[in-house]
């Protein structure tokens, strides 16, 4: 949390969010947002996953200090997203309106079941990745956990590097990008 400009210590600078608010921008609210970020951290040997500084804060913040339940999975084995239980049971809700004949339904539920499983974080702050999923994935070493909104997404550094640049943005995907003011 930054400190106000009344309390912060003589010659700080003031954080982003104070230059934001300063700037007539308003306060970030990462609660309407979410997740966001992307910082790199490692795999331990055991398939755990230590959650980034910034991800835990929020994570106390939104859901209370000694919150631990979450869901990990995976729609496609490439990568891994992590769910708090609130967001994931959400989540499910909207994949059970679904009609039941849906054939697409039953394959993202098939995807959900192989590789996912509720984890409970350790008091470290540790995730342990379900098994297949880490194994389907390459999920070890160097990773990146990416913020997106409701979940936070985790790739294989390697496999990231290689898919950007096997894949870059061509002229009309920059173009349908800017459509949405990006």
């Amino acid at each position: 949390m930054a400190e106000s400009p009344e309390n912060r210590p003589q010659g700080a600078e003031e954080s982003s969010v104070e230059a934001a608010a300063a700037a007539g921008f308003g306060a970030w609210d990462d609660l309407q947002v979410g997740f966001i970020g992307n910082p790199k951290t490692r795999m331990d040997d055991r398939g755990r996953l230590k959650l980034p500084a910034e991800f835990k804060s929020f994570i106390d913040k939104k859901y209370g200090k000694g919150f631990n339940a979450f869901y990990i999975t995976s729609r496609d084995g490439e990568t891994a997203e992590i769910y708090p239980m609130p967001e994931w049971q959400q989540h499910l809700a909207k994949i059970f309106k679904m009609p039941q004949s849906l054939p697409a339904r039953q394959k993202l539920l098939d995807r959900y079941n192989l590789y996912g499983d509720r984890v409970d974080m350790d008091p470290q702050g540790r995730l342990l990745l379900p098994e297949e999923l880490r194994n389907e994935a390459v999920l070890s070493g160097d990773v990146k956990v990416s913020g997106e909104g409701k979940f936070l997404r985790v790739t294989s550094l390697k496999k990231l590097r290689e898919g950007v640049k096997e894949s870059a943005l061509s002229a009309q995907e920059l173009d349908a990008l800017s459509g949405y003011d990006v």
